[in-house]
């Protein structure tokens, strides 16, 4: 009776988002909007509530959704399907696939393995390896998504070792800390992201000549530091207590793990998920003790070493990891040879091919086609929204709110985080949003007194939201490549509206910082 009641909610759900669409496209066109913006709105609207419910698969929701566009609104084929022949799908699509080769080819493994051993087991710990990693990475490829793509599954195998349930709090956390880390570097570093490069590019001349890459990361060095401590504590606070290690039965019924795993486990102590699973255990009968517990807890074997249990490296391994290095190494060079990130990602596909890392029926089950799916067209959504014109109706009727903000620094750039925070629900591409940001706040700035850096940097620091999935590519990379196993998007999401909170503190207090510097 449950299932049934609630499969009628949903199917009741689904019918509301089709009605309100169909009554705004009919009967309610808006102010300053031709049908065909109208229309995209109502369908989004639709797609997003059948989403939430769940109604149909989300890529099946995704193509309906970009037929109806073509069909009702009278979005071109090539507007609506653009991802699909732009460099970040099929980027994407390599870098799925070398997730794939490492986890096939055990190197994965290994390398979570490597991560854990040299920091101490507890979640603490993992939580900060999980930030660093993705800080460390995070100027040598330029690509956010592919990082979430590589890095996403390494997390999760990290977990799995840990014996931490997937969708649990400590796995949710572990997502969290890899995400953070990943993400919140690539403001402060213009090489991190394609975005940076964009919004460079927006800046006059002048501005440009002051702000070289080392300049940049000194106007933003305080935003990074406050960021990355305040996500940290925040994460352990949430995420850091109140949930076991997972049983030897939990540990062997995840989905990925091998039978020497389940050996491992069984033995609990001849090999190293079974001592992590005795280590957490007593951890967590530790933390159940204290009075007061610290933040995540204490692993009462911190001083004791951890086995590997792996033997030397195999021949696929070391083609993997071959593979890996030379395409992170090239990734990471590209302002200097100049070959695409794309084209380096789909060499990397060809070799693993060439030495027989995978194979066709690998390659077939592996990928995760559905996710992909859904991305390519999730990430279209800027380029119909463009076509629509609904980018520049969204910037003309937030015009005057900008305005009114650049009177008091402090309210200017929590002004400007805040409503890029909300249009970002409408302005789906964070390129195409900072380039017409900046088309309006440019001429603003000089009029005010403000360095347009700063105007530049406030949006950049919350141009990132994945309250809905399609806002983020590299959420979307990231939660795909472990196919959604290894947190809820749910618990997600609300994470999302805490790490934007300790964005915008971080733009509280750098505000002094860049008024000592001359740029407010």
């Amino acid at each position: 009776m449950k299932e049934e009641a609630k499969r009628r909610i949903k199917l009741g759900c689904a019918a509301a988002g089709a009605l309100v669409a169909a009554l705004l496209i009919a009967t309610c066109p808006i102010p300053g909007l031709s049908y065909q913006a109208t229309a995209v709105l109502g369908i989004l609207i639709m797609a997003i509530v059948w989403w939430i419910t769940g109604v149909l698969p989300e890529f099946v929701t995704a193509v309906v959704m970009a037929v109806l566009f073509v069909v009702v609104a009278g979005i071109s084929v090539g507007a609506t399907f653009s991802t699909f022949a732009s460099s970040t799908w099929w980027l994407l699509l390599s870098a799925f696939t070398l997730g794939v080769g490492m986890k096939t080819s055990g190197l994965m493994r290994r390398i979570a393995l490597a991560i854990v051993r040299k920091f101490p087991r507890t979640f603490r710990c993992q939580v900060i390896a999980q930030l660093v990693t993705g800080t460390v990475l995070g100027p040598l490829i330029p690509s956010l998504a592919v990082k979430g793509a590589m890095l996403a599954p390494l997390a999760m195998s990290i977990g799995d070792e840990l014996g931490y349930e997937r969708q649990g709090k400590r796995a949710t956390g572990l997502f969290a800390a890899m995400l953070v880390g990943i993400r919140t570097v690539a403001p402060t570093i213009v090489s991190a992201s394609v975005t940076g490069y964009a919004l460079m590019a927006t800046l006059p001349a002048d501005v440009r000549e002051q702000f070289n890459m080392a300049s940049w990361f000194v106007a933003a060095l305080p935003w990074l530091v406050v960021v990355l401590a305040l996500n940290y504590f925040l994460i352990m606070g949430m995420y850091g207590r109140g949930e076991k290690a997972g049983s030897s039965s939990e540990i062997v019924g995840a989905p990925g793990n091998a039978q020497s795993l389940e050996q491992s486990s069984l033995r609990c102590g001849t090999r190293f998920v079974g001592a992590a699973k005795c280590a957490d255990s007593k951890q967590d009968e530790a933390e159940s003790s204290v009075a007061e517990p610290s933040r995540g807890g204490t692993d009462l074997n911190d001083n004791q070493s951890i086995p590997d249990g792996l033997r030397p490296l195999s021949v696929v391994e070391k083609r993997m990891l071959a593979i890996i290095l030379v395409t992170v190494v090239l990734w990471a060079t590209e302002p200097f040879h100049h070959i695409s990130a794309m084209a380096v990602g789909l060499a990397a596909l060809v070799f693993m091919f060439v030495l027989k890392v995978i194979d066709v029926p690998t390659f077939k089950s592996g990928v995760n086609w559905t996710s992909l799916l859904f991305i390519g067209i999730a990430l279209g959504l800027g380029s119909v929204f463009a076509e629509a014109g609904l980018n520049d109706w969204v910037m003309q009727t937030c015009g005057p709110a900008f305005q009114a903000l650049a009177g008091n620094p402090y309210l200017l750039v929590l002004g400007i985080g805040v409503i890029t925070v909300v249009l970002r629900f409408l302005i789906v591409s964070e390129v195409a949003y900072l380039n017409l940001l900046m088309a309006f706040l440019v001429p603003m700035a000089a009029s005010v007194g403000v360095n347009p850096w700063v105007l530049g940097f406030s949006a950049y620091a919350l141009v990132i939201a994945w309250f809905a999935k399609y806002q983020s590519p590299i959420y979307l990379a990231a939660f795909y490549a472990v196919d959604g196993k290894m947190a809820k998007h749910s618990e997600l999401a609300k994470y999302c509206g805490v790490y934007l909170a300790t964005c915008l503190a971080g733009l509280v207090v750098c505000v002094p910082y860049w008024q000592w510097m001359g740029l407010l």
